[in-house]
């Protein structure tokens, strides 16, 4: 989602700074831990430990459980699948280096500790994701087509939005008969300062402001105030039409304009939206190496029972065995429990909510509250990169029609001749809404196609399934429609940032032994930056580091996310 931010870039990557609202350096806490994160004292290395989820967050969490010395971990996935939302699909009928990336598809250098873990396992990645502007690029809107050349300015009707965005996030805004609040830029260098006191006090002033402001709402607030960031103020209603039809860049953000103000703030703020890096092996390839690593002895990928759906959680509580019900009739009991599923499959899958006790009513009722969005998208594998061959096509199609945003994929690059992958479609909330219905693969992807047409006729016409095989060599998915996903990422409402700070923080429960029951919650989804595999990882290592600290171990380093912890950072309830 950028369409600004995007313009934003680093020479080379930052050294890793904390993000802004938990404050603390998990990039440096991971690139630190060499050998391990910790250790579990010997007496406690046979304790069972189940993990739930084979995505980021539960991966990450075995693998920092086994290298801290845990010898009795078992993974159990709901699927046949490996991954969760790290999915590069193959398409059935070509080769196996072209992929659908039907989860996540885009890294920003700031994920640090997923970088650790690239750098870790060898995977490559490229700064050749084909993000808008960043390659040739047609912009659709209100019937007309407009050129954004690679690495120009994007095109003359975008001026006043495009110059007062980008004064909001390098000057920041002062608040008429309130506080002028920081520049976002200006709040990461404190991060990256380390200047914690002077961040936290900046971001704090933004929850007095926002907490319970939608995006649209805080868009106007500031654009139309007596004196807008960038000087000009932003015509209603087109110069909000603009913005909600082509957002920040890669996605329309009208769909988006309910979600909370501060969601789209804090991306900026931890440079999320800043030189989007690409995977050309896919990135379902880092759930593979995790699964592939060989601990004590076994492949971490030998503990894992696929088609093991986890239908219930109960404890009699503090100090007594975790027992999870399983989908095969059986009732393994545990020590210690990860649960590293979607917030929803938390509530409709496992039922925490009917499991008294397990974790505290404030966390139940967040759990049940976090909004997850609705997104879709639509891969078509194509007879060559025909963007590449044919002059003046773009690599990349922004509409304020059904496809939204379209992106040219290039996995052999030097080699035009080579089947070439379009994301013919990216959408997100009602627009992903509107084509779940289409019938077919090769009913919406024609449909589609037609759409294109509107904005470049001639693109439209190279968008053809390599032998036209449309369930074959098209690739589709609808997240609200995968069973035990029930959605695609987490995005907050306007006053549920509250919800994020009870989620992510409940594993600082193994503090409290009188009342830990032994289960610890992780994924993206009860993070801060859902959708982001960032938000994966922070929430796997503090549930190993729970576990580690819960069966009286040590972490390597004093500085760590059980000790140092910021759950009290903020207050979003002003």
């Amino acid at each position: 989602m950028a369409f600004i931010p995007n313009l934003r870039s680093r020479v080379q990557a930052a050294e890793s700074f904390s993000y802004i609202d938990n404050l603390f350096d998990y990039g440096a806490f991971i690139q630190g831990a060499s050998d391990s994160i910790g250790m579990i004292p010997g007496g406690q290395q046979n304790a069972p430990i189940a993990v739930i989820g084979t995505g980021i967050a539960g991966l990450c969490a075995a693998y920092e459980l086994l290298r801290a010395g845990a010898q009795n971990v078992v993974i159990y996935e709901a699927t046949a699948r490996l991954g969760g939302r790290t999915w590069s699909a193959n398409f059935a009928n070509a080769p196996a280096n072209f992929y659908a990336e039907l989860g996540a598809m885009r890294f920003p250098p700031s994920e640090f500790g997923l970088f650790t873990y690239l750098n870790r396992f060898g995977i490559q990645y490229a700064a050749n994701f084909p993000d808008p502007g960043k390659v040739d690029t047609n912009i659709g809107y209100q019937g007309k087509t407009y050129d954004w050349p690679v690495n120009g300015q994007p095109p003359a009707i975008f001026n006043t939005v495009n110059e007062g965005w980008n004064a909001f996030v390098t000057q920041g805004f002062k608040v008429p008969n309130g506080p002028a609040l920081m520049a976002p830029a200006a709040i990461t260098t404190l991060l990256q300062q380390r200047n914690f006191t002077a961040a936290q006090a900046a971001w704090q002033q933004y929850i007095d402001v926002f907490e319970n402001v939608s995006f649209y709402n805080g868009l106007v607030q500031m654009f139309t105030s007596a004196n807008p960031p960038g000087g000009t103020r932003w015509q209603q209603p087109a110069d909000f039409q603009l913005f909600g039809a082509l957002g920040l860049g890669s996605g329309g953000f009208g769909p988006l304009y309910s979600i909370g103000f501060l969601e789209l703030v804090r991306l900026i703020v931890d440079e999320l939206e800043t030189d989007q890096q690409f995977v050309p092996g896919g990135i379902q390839s880092l759930a593979s190496a995790f699964s592939n690593q060989t601990i004590n002895g076994a492949p971490i990928s030998s503990r894992i029972r696929y088609n093991t759906t986890v239908i219930g959680v109960t404890s009699p509580g503090p100090g007594k065995p975790v027992t999870l019900l399983l989908s095969n009739g059986t009732a393994p009991q545990f020590s210690r429990v990860v649960i590293a599923t979607t917030n929803r499959a938390m509530q409709i899958d496992l039922g925490l909510a009917k499991s008294a006790g397990l974790i505290s009513a404030n966390q139940n009722s967040a759990l049940n509250q976090v909004h997850m969005t609705s997104s879709s998208k639509v891969f078509v594998l194509t007879k060559n990169k025909f963007w590449l061959t044919t002059p003046g096509l773009p690599a990349n199609i922004q509409t304020d029609t059904l496809v939204r945003g379209v992106y040219c994929l290039d996995y052999t690059p030097g080699h035009p001749q080579d089947p070439g992958v379009v994301l013919l479609s990216y959408t997100w909330e009602d627009d992903s809404i509107k084509q779940m219905a289409m019938g077919s693969n090769k009913a919406r992807v024609q449909e589609l196609v037609a759409d294109v047409a509107l904005t470049n006729p001639e693109f439209a016409q190279y968008v053809v399934p390599i032998n036209g095989d449309y369930d074959g060599n098209c690739a589709i998915i609808d997240w609200d429609e995968q069973a035990h996903y029930y959605g695609a990422f987490k995005l907050n409402f306007p006053g549920d940032d509250g919800l994020s700070q009870a989620l992510f923080f409940q594993y600082l429960a193994c503090l409290t032994p009188q009342t830990d029951t032994g289960v610890y919650l992780a994924g993206d989804s009860l993070s801060f930056t859902g959708g982001w595999i960032e938000g994966a990882v922070q929430t796997g290592v503090n549930a190993a580091c729970a576990v580690i600290k819960a069966l009286g171990g040590s972490m390597y380093t004093r500085l760590n996310p059980v000790d140092t912890p910021q759950q009290n950072a903020y207050n979003y309830y002003s």
